[in-house]
């Protein structure tokens, strides 16, 4: 899981410059080139908490989809598909590494816990064999688990 939130920047980053010119290729149109930047755009948007300023792209695009009309096709549903993509892809690496970030220590202390307690009955069976008419005690519990604890 933490090898994903390694991976995950550089998928984001190598992306567009793979995926962007395929497409420009297929479309036969090389101006399609420029959502390369606007996708690089959109992660810059993201990743300096200016959130509100992907709002005018957005409004830009209504006003000439109203205009000019709507067409999956167009240059500019492409470049705002780029920008949006961009945005999508390095929020969601920042929420996987802060996913992995919070989880996986407190799975490794839960790990280290129940080898721990492992451990303690290990002691306390060996315990009981070699004094097997002894009663175990508090007192003796005590030591054992301060032995696998603390040590």
């Amino acid at each position: 899981m933490k090898g994903l939130s390694k991976i995950l920047p550089f998928f984001y980053i190598i992306f567009p410059l793979i995926y962007v010119p395929f497409i420009a290729s297929k479309a036969a149109n090389w101006f399609y080139l420029f959502g390369i930047v606007c996708y690089y755009l959109g992660i810059f948007l993201v990743a300096i908490r200016q959130k509100i300023i992907f709002m005018i792209p957005i409004i830009f695009c209504c006003w000439f989809w109203y205009t000019y009309g709507f067409s999956i096709h167009d240059f500019v549903f492409f470049l705002l598909g780029c920008m949006a993509a961009g945005a999508t892809f390095y929020q969601l690496s920042v929420e996987v590494g802060k996913f992995t970030h919070r989880t996986l220590p407190e799975n490794k202390e839960a790990l280290d816990y129940d080898l721990k307690i492992e451990e303690m009955n290990i002691r306390l069976e060996q315990y009981k064999q070699q004094h097997s008419e002894v009663t175990i005690t508090p007192e003796i519990m005590d030591r054992i688990k301060n032995d696998v604890f603390f040590k």
